[in-house]
């Protein structure tokens, strides 16, 4: 033992050797890490998470298509022990059913805290797929397109405040209008009147309330950025300092408004709302010991911040496709027409705003939708998972258990494979293809809302609002870009975009009758 006496000897008077020396072991550990070292990547991901944060603080993510053409492989190693893949195929075997991939431990990051320090777990944050399952059960058939028909009163009420805003504020003013922002209210104030039946009301003041939409997207930075380094943010939020933070920090907006909106729906005698917060708490009856009072809030939290942000991306990039390519315009207008039209014929009310039914007849414009989603997801960073005890082959290479992988829908969507040499170009005809195995093929390798069991449950609602409020709004105003190259994307964990900016003019209703 006298060896270990003399280490301890020569670290006590050497230590900042001692340390470097540890740290080097560490390194090479990382980048000769087994099963996965002849992966390639950037040779400082191998040796570090630090490399992943700081591709994410650059916001880099949505650059990594290109980063694996220029390494020729479908398998990237951007971190010590996490891979990338390019391969849309990889989403049946990474996301799929057979096993279920554990999600990794960036989800500490969505991790939300009770004041005395335990753990409020949700639908999206869970790592564990039993308490996933627990938990989506009692609120599944709320999101289910069945029940889609019951919101949209809802849809159409938020709507026509918009459209009244965009009159009063743009049209009689002719002032430009800066249409990224008020589409990201219209997202906030939908998702609240879907909640509560109470818009937030962002529309009627022209403001961010209370800071929401600054705070939430705040969050979303956090989750790209810090979730990387989920022991930095455990000590951040959750232990050490978080116990702290955790008794002197206010309680946020988002929260105080959630809190009173429940208080009030707990005290109405007849819950009739086709509200969520209305299913929410008759859920009660079947799964009382689940929906608690903080669980409701953990539901109807959940339900606005992953409902907004995302909702709003994809209306500005539907938006601005429509508006960029001139016959994708005109051909979602002449089906705006023949909906129009169809209803004079049939004796239906033609002011009523266009519904649901009607805008999954508009099977180019909803070939738009797809391609909108498909050429700028709302999520831009890899969502990943940790392969199963035992590893598994993904692009004819073997992954040991207990690796990250994940696929980034900004990399997977350009996958020449699936959609053609044409993969890089908006294209909606893609999705009108004559050869429909092809077309089912792409529906089933989307990747927009994720995939397998924790797809996002929101999806059906998101394409609620996108179905009816594009339509609406391009039938009620003539709508056309001050400066296209204003138009810029602001990559994160979400791909938000600024310089939507518009002229807006009432639509003569006469137009559409021609």
């Amino acid at each position: 033992m006298s060896w270990l006496v003399e280490f301890a000897r020569l670290c006590s008077t050497h230590w900042v050797l001692a340390a470097a020396a540890l740290l080097l072991i560490h390194l090479l550990l990382n980048r000769y890490r087994h099963g996965i070292s002849k992966i390639p990547g950037p040779f400082l991901a191998s040796l570090s998470d630090a490399w992943l944060f700081v591709h994410y603080l650059r916001r880099r993510g949505t650059e990594e298509y290109d980063m694996h053409q220029r390494y020729g492989s479908p398998l990237l190693r951007v971190g010590p022990n996490t891979i990338s893949v390019s391969d849309s195929e990889a989403l049946r075997v990474i996301y799929g059913w057979k096993p279920v991939f554990k999600k990794a431990r960036l989800y500490i990051s969505q991790y939300v805290t009770t004041t005395d320090g335990s753990v409020l777990e949700n639908m999206s944050s869970t790592r564990d797929e039993d308490v996933h399952s627990k938990l989506r059960r009692p609120v599944a058939h709320t999101y289910s397109l069945g029940t889609l028909i019951e919101y949209e009163p809802l849809v159409d009420s938020t709507s026509m405040v918009f459209i009244s805003q965009m009159e009063e504020r743009f049209v009689r003013t002719g002032e430009e209008c800066k249409l990224s922002r008020w589409l990201q209210m219209y997202a906030f104030d939908i998702i609240g009147e879907l909640t509560f039946s109470n818009r937030f009301g962002f529309l009627e003041s022209g403001k961010d309330l209370g800071d929401m939409m600054y705070h939430t997207g705040k969050a979303m930075d956090y989750i790209g950025i810090v979730g990387q380094i989920p022991t930095v943010d455990e000590y951040l939020r959750l232990k050490g300092f978080g116990n702290l933070l955790r008794k002197i920090r206010p309680t946020g907006p988002l929260m105080k408004f959630t809190a009173k909106r429940i208080r009030e729906h707990t005290s109405l005698e007849n819950h009739s709302r086709p509200d969520f917060l209305t299913r929410f708490i008759k859920a009660r009856e079947k799964f009382p010991e689940l929906m608690t009072d903080g669980r409701l809030a953990a539901y109807t939290n959940t339900n606005v911040s992953a409902g907004s942000d995302t909702t709003a991306i994809a209306l500005r990039e539907v938006t601005w496709r429509i508006l960029t390519h001139p016959k994708c315009y005109e051909q979602v207008m002449d089906e705006i027409k023949n909906a129009l039209k169809f209803r004079a014929t049939a004796d239906e009310e033609v002011e009523h705003p266009i519904t649901w039914a009607e805008s999954q007849r508009m099977v180019y414009f909803q070939a738009v939708v797809k391609e909108s989603l498909r050429i700028h997801p709302a999520l831009g960073q890899i969502i990943p998972r940790e392969v199963p005890d035992g590893g598994v082959e993904i692009c004819g290479t073997f992954i040991p258990g207990g690796t990250t992988v994940g696929c980034n829908a900004w990399t997977v969507h350009r996958d020449k494979t699936l959609y053609g040499e044409d993969a890089a170009q908006f294209k909606p005809e893609r999705w009108l293809d004559e050869d429909k195995e092809k077309v089912r093929n792409m529906e089933n390798l989307s990747f927009a809302f994720g995939g397998g069991p924790r797809v996002c449950l929101g999806r059906n609602i998101a394409m609620l609002e996108i179905s009816k409020f594009v339509p609406e709004f391009f039938r009620r105003m003539e709508i056309t870009l001050v400066d296209p190259k204003r138009y810029k994307l602001i990559p994160g964990w979400l791909v938000l975009q600024t310089g939507l900016d518009v002229t807006l003019r009432r639509r003569d209703p006469a137009s559409l009758r021609a």
